[in-house]
């Protein structure tokens, strides 16, 4: 369990984190969303050790960053945003100075920097140069590096950052297993689109949690509404004016997508879409957009 107490934390004399308060359950995945700068990265580093609070604490399995430092640092694995500069090195040997710098030597070492390159899926690229990785794979290496001390807890920020489809798939399929192993993952996400490998959901407003809870829509949905795009090709005028027997935010945006702003507890998106396919209109996809979870920082 990880529990945020009152952390505060400022840099260069601006308030980054102002009593942040947030409890996080063991085994749960939560990521956190909000604007740039409400502080997701800084309050990422802080549970890593990586920047020292103010003021409060955070608190990981029992152990208080700011008296345990160093055993915290044990309980973690963190994963930066920015990649290091390690020009020439090698896959297998970036983890094996990471393994050594952990304390593992010998056939532990071997061991643990085999499970990490299967981990990541590059067990047939152990030799390759690691700057001519692909984003994703890098991203992947970045993690299995984090996970190489079997740590109870990884910390990721910004781990989708830069990725295509393809790439994202792969970061969030580690992402879902580490969880299942039973790991707790807390994750700073900068475009607010969070993806089913997390359990819960926690918003950021200038460097306070605005909001947290399960990763539900019902959950953050109360007194808000969020805008569903309907697609029809060549036939969103006919899909805005279908829509608007159910609410008066309907309109056509281009040929082929009308937006409806609607009370997901009044109008469930799914009614959306029967009433357009009632009227006698294809649908070729229906949808949050954005995602609800970036709306919920409009």
């Amino acid at each position: 369990m990880i529990i945020f107490r009152n952390a505060m934390l400022s840099l260069a004399g601006r308030p980054v984190l102002e009593s942040v308060s947030l409890d996080v359950p063991a085994g749960h995945a939560v990521a956190i969303i909000g604007r740039t700068g409400a502080g997701k990265t800084a309050l990422v580093a802080a549970a890593a050790t990586a920047l020292v609070l103010d003021a409060g604490d955070i608190v990981v399995h029992g152990h208080s960053v700011r008296r345990e430092a160093a055993t915290v640092r044990r309980l973690v694995g963190y994963v930066p945003a920015r990649p290091p500069a390690w020009p020439a090195c090698r896959t297998a040997e970036f983890l094996e100075v990471a393994a050594a710098c952990a304390g593992l030597v010998g056939k532990p070492l071997r061991i643990a920097v085999a499970k990490a390159l299967d981990l990541a899926g590059l067990g047939g690229r152990a030799s390759d140069p690691i700057e001519t990785l692909p984003d994703g794979l890098g991203r992947r290496l970045l993690i299995a590096r984090a996970l190489l001390h079997d740590p109870q807890v990884l910390l990721l920020d910004d781990p989708f950052a830069a990725l295509d489809p393809s790439e994202r798939a792969g970061v969030e399929a580690l992402v879902s297993d580490t969880h299942l192993m039973g790991r707790t993952v807390i994750a700073a996400i900068d475009d607010a689109v969070v993806p089913p490998c997390f359990t819960d959901l926690a918003v950021l407003a200038a460097g306070r949690v605005a909001a947290a809870g399960p990763r539900a829509l019902e959950t953050f949905s109360q007194g808000r509404r969020f805008t569903v795009r309907i697609t029809s090709r060549g036939r969103a005028e006919a899909v805005a004016l279908a829509l608007r027997a159910l609410t008066d935010d309907a309109e056509a945006v281009d040929l082929d997508h009308a937006h409806a702003v609607i009370d997901p507890g009044d109008t469930p998106p799914a009614r959306l879409v029967a009433t357009v396919v009632a009227a006698g209109i294809p649908v070729e996809a229906a949808g949050f957009y954005p995602a609800w979870t970036a709306q919920l920082l409009s």
